[in-house]
Formats: structure tokens, C-alpha cells, sequence
């Protein structure tokens, strides 16, 4: 059965960062719904209850524990006092506010500390508490880190957030390499451009021309796109993946920017190439 080729039924899973309608929500609803135990943490216990509704009937229990991420003592607590068996950790929490948005040249140097501490440093003392208690249990285990295809690519008026996102991915490859020893496998997923509930009143409802075009499989991505390559990563369907980052981005990270909306590149206008492609068809 797919839920024993998972072996996660029973586990406990802590997902930090876990509130708000967005990715965390999803995977913390995935998870529950194949039968674990999540650790729900988030700073905001309205945006944990987002989570609880929306995991309400899914055959995991989801456990809300309020608590800011970037405070060592207070992740050390949250994973210190979660429940048994321990399996692993998505690490989620992170983003960068509209308000944090501007040039390199003139970004401000709180600003830029500010996204780093949100999006990487929290990222490591979660993953560090958490590793240290499954070394101490003697378990293996899988840790997730959400990154973003920003680190892979560059983020023009984002640079400490494609910045700390491109960290993380270099942290999870080291981490794989110092606890894979222990039994412990560290991977991150890159997602590209998700509808979540914090961005969607800036979007259409519908993808445009302009997305259909810049995403090759035409649409911007989900929460719950997001949550089954976690569930896939956690799980020992993976067992021999550590190390990796996988892009779940539609294909965007490898669709060259000089690309048209036809697939070619836009200083290409031949005709006779296009008919022949069959791309000028009425």
C-alpha cells in the first residue's frame, strides 16, 4: 500500500513556519492527511488557525505551537517538547515584505540583515535543533527546506532574499554531508511563483498571457504542488536522496528569459521559419 511505501504514518513531523493559508498550511494538511503528527509553529496563533481548519479532517493531528523561529530558546523549546517519534522538519517560515523591496546600491543594511535572519539564519537553528534530537534518539530522518528558485536565478530588488534563499540550498548540502552519517537526509525544494492567500490579491484570478508565457506548463504554481515534493522528500520513497535541491517551478528556472511567448527568441522574426513550425497558423 502507498501509505506503507511512505513510512510516515505515526511520525511527527515539525513544520516551522506553518501558518497562513500558504505553503505551510499545505503541507501541514498533506502530512496530516497521510497520518502524521505535525508540530505546527508559527509567530501569528491566527494564521496557526488558518492550519488547524484547514487539516480539521485529515487523519494526522496537527499540534499549534506559537513561537518566532528567529529566537534560539524558543526553537529549542518547540522541538525540545515535541512529541515521539521525531521523523524530521520542513522548514518554511521566510519571505520578504513588499516593504523590504529596493535597489542593491541603496537597500539599507537592517533591511538586509532583517531577510537574512527571516529566511536563513532561523532556517539553520531549526534544522540544527532538530538534528541534535535525532542524534540523540539514534534516529534517522529527513529535513525539508523550503528555498526558492531566487537562489538559483538572482532576484532583482530581492538580493538579500535570492541571497538567503541561495544559502539555504548551499546550508542543506552541507548539512547532508555532516548528518548523513547519523541517518539524517537534508533536501530543499525551490518553488518558483505560487498563488498563495498573501499574494493573491495582487493577481489575477486567472493566469494571464504574460504567465502562460514566462511558466512553460502555463499556470503559477500552488500550495499543494509545494507540499507533494515535500511529502515526496520526508518520505522513504526518498530514502536514498539527500543533498538536492528540486525545483518546483512549472519549468520557469529553465526557460531562457530572451524567449518569446512562441518559444523562440524574440530577435528571431523569419516567416518561412515560423510556418514552418507551425507557429504563424491562424
Amino acid at each position: 500500500m502507498l501509505d506503507e511505501a511512505l513510512g510516515l504514518a505515526g511520525q511527527v513531523v515539525i513544520v516551522a513556519g506553518a501558518g497562513g493559508g500558504g505553503i505551510g498550511t499545505g503541507v501541514c494538511t498533506l502530512l496530516a492527511t497521510a497520518g502524521v503528527t505535525v508540530v505546527a509553529i508559527d509567530n501569528d496563533r491566527d494564521r496557526l488557525a488558518i492550519t488547524e481548519q484547514a487539516a480539521a479532517n485529515a487523519d494526522g493531528d496537527v499540534e499549534l505551537v506559537v513561537a518566532d523561529v528567529r529566537d534560539p530558546a524558543a526553537v529549542d523549546g518547540a522541538i525540545h517538547d515535541a512529541p515521539t517519534p521525531l521523523h524530521g522538519l520542513v522548514h518554511v517560515a521566510g519571505g520578504l515584505d513588499p516593504s523590504q523591496w529596493a535597489p542593491l546600491a541603496t537597500m539599507a543594511p537592517a533591511v538586509f540583515s532583517d531577510v537574512v535572519e527571516l529566511n536563513l539564519e532561523s532556517a539553520f537553528l531549526t534544522s540544527r535543533a532538530v538534528a541534535a534530537r535525532l542524534a540523540a534518539e539514534s534516529r534517522g530522518g529527513s529535513i525539508v527546506h523550503i528555498a526558492s528558485i531566487a537562489g538559483l536565478l538572482g532576484m532583482p530588488f530581492g538580493a538579500p532574499y535570492a541571497a538567503a534563499k541561495a544559502g539555504m540550498m548551499a546550508m542543506a548540502r552541507t548539512a547532508a554531508l555532516e548528518w548523513g552519517p547519523l541517518g539524517i537526509r537534508v533536501n530543499a525544494v525551490a518553488p518558483g511563483t505560487i498563488r498563495t492567500a498573501k499574494n493573491q490579491d495582487t493577481s489575477s484570478v486567472e493566469e494571464g498571457a504574460e504567465e502562460r508565457d514566462a511558466i512553460p506548463l502555463g499556470r503559477r504554481g500552488r500550495p499543494e504542488d509545494i507540499a507533494a515534493a515535500v511529502l515526496f522528500l520526508l518520505s522513504d520513497l526518498a530514502a536514498f536522496v539527500t543533498g538536492q535541491v528540486l525545483a518546483v517551478d512549472g519549468g520557469s528556472s529553465v526557460r531562457p528569459s530572451y524567449l518569446g511567448g512562441d518559444n523562440l527568441p524574440v530577435f528571431v522574426h523569419d516567416p518561412t521559419l515560423e510556418t514552418r513550425l507551425g507557429l504563424n497558423q491562424p
